[in-house]
This record gives C-alpha cells, structure tokens and sequence, in this order.
C-alpha cells in the first residue's frame, strides 16, 4: 500500500459498487448519477437519473439496469446510451436487484421511507426478461444483502 490515490472525488453518497469489465462502477444518490471509473482514472457518467439511482445490475446481454425507486421503475440503459423502462414496479421504496443467467430479475422493496421513515416489512419481486413483474415474498424483516443469494 505504497501509493493510495483518491480514485473519485465529490461524490454525494455513493452506492450500491460494482466491478465489471475492468472498472468501478456505482450511484451516486446525491448526484443522480451512475458512475464508472476507467481504470486510468477519471470518471464517466454512465446514467442520469430523475431521484436516486438506488441499486444496478447487468442484463446477460450486457445491458445495465438501474432501480428508479421513486419512479417506480426499472430502467434499462441501450447500446446507444438511451434510459427506457423495462419494467413499471409501482408504487416502493425499491432498493437491491439482482439478474440470473436467464434474465430474470430479483428486486427488493425495503417497505419504508429510507432513512426516516418508520419500520415496515418489505418484499421481493421477480421481473421476467419481457418486464412483467409478480411478488414472491412479503413481509421481510429486511430484504436487503441478499443479491448474491439470489443469482447463484
């Protein structure tokens, strides 16, 4: 640890890190923005999003996903850089997702307004690789941490 360097400098509130293809990437809530930082260093945007870009993950054909919490949205990032909705999740306060090899998607809702809002259990749903989405599990304690789970 000779030679430690700030790889990234005025993030608001960084989230939901991830490597892929030989960088960084990451939301950051503050900013509305889903970022990933090139190996060389230096920072691209990826993404801009209305509201926290909470959690993302990547389709099996590479594509990126994003959690749109307050839009209740998935959304789905192009080849050509464009934003579209994969799927509507309604009305949440969605948080994790997670993608196995088939392209189904796993998606938490936390239940609560996140920081301040009062404790309530949440759910998990599976979107399908068409977007139709269908509740699997209801009343977690909290349906947070299991994304690795979720796709082994």
């Amino acid at each position: 640890m000779s030679d430690l360097r700030t790889l990234v400098s005025g993030v608001v509130l960084g989230e939901s890190p991830r490597w892929r293809d030989g960088r960084l990437w990451f939301s950051d809530w503050g900013a509305g923005e889903v970022l990933a930082v090139r190996p060389g260093g230096g920072v691209e945007v990826v993404a801009r999003v209305d509201g926290l870009p909470f959690c993302l993950e990547w389709l099996p054909d590479g594509r990126l996903l994003i959690v749109a919490s307050q839009a209740g949205a998935l959304l789905r990032r192009e080849p050509d850089g464009r934003l579209v909705r994969h799927a509507e999740l309604g009305p949440g306060h969605w948080n994790d997702v997670a993608v196995d090899r088939s392209g189904t998607i796993f998606v938490n809702d936390i239940g609560f307004d996140f920081p301040g809002g009062e404790f309530v259990p949440g759910s998990v749903s599976v979107v399908t690789p068409a977007g139709a989405v269908r509740r699997v599990a209801d009343g977690l304690a909290s349906p947070t941490g299991w994304r690795s789970a979720a796709t082994r």
